[in-house]
């Protein structure tokens, strides 16, 4: 299984490039899967009322609901990225995207919004491409795309993804 990170500061794009990428890449028949890391701090919502924010009351470590061909797990504990990607790894994906987790050491994808954002790109590792949002890049060292156009270029960026997991 493929891994990309997407990284980026909050309101950076983050989401909107990773919903682009998945549909790319689904489109041209590959199997991919998702993992986001909430990282504005606190847990992420779980809705009130629901079975299993009960369950979870109650003291389930786990929550799965199952119909109409969806199965919705949640567990109430927290998760290292290695333990993740082992488990998304049970599912024989072709490639995993991972919104956040700057720190990890996969290839990643950065999305920078403004100039304040360029220390990002001396703060992570393994960047294969930088998108960027009104900001110009003096010889950045890697493929550049503009998040404005990426409509045009989302192939290429694609392109990018793919041809670092077969270096």
């Amino acid at each position: 299984m493929q891994i990309c990170q997407i990284t980026g500061f909050k309101n950076s794009g983050k989401t909107t490039l990773m919903s682009q990428l998945i549909r790319y890449f689904s489109e041209e028949g590959l199997k991919v899967g998702s993992l986001k890391h909430h990282g504005h701090g606190g847990e992420p919502d779980m809705a009130e009322g629901t079975d299993s924010e009960k369950h979870f009351k109650s003291g389930s470590v786990i929550s799965g609901v199952q119909g109409g061909g969806l199965t919705q797990l949640t567990l109430h504990r927290p998760f290292e990225i290695e333990e993740l990607i082992q488990f998304y790894g049970r599912f024989k994906l072709d490639l995993l995207l991972v919104e956040g987790y700057k720190q990890a050491d996969y290839p990643k994808i950065v999305l920078i919004k403004n100039k304040a954002e360029l220390s990002l790109l001396q703060e992570v590792s393994n960047i294969i491409a930088v998108v960027t949002c009104d900001v110009h890049l003096e010889n950045p060292g890697y493929p550049a795309f503009d998040m404005n156009d990426l409509h045009n270029d989302i192939t290429a960026l694609a392109g990018h993804i793919r041809r670092d997991s077969n270096d």
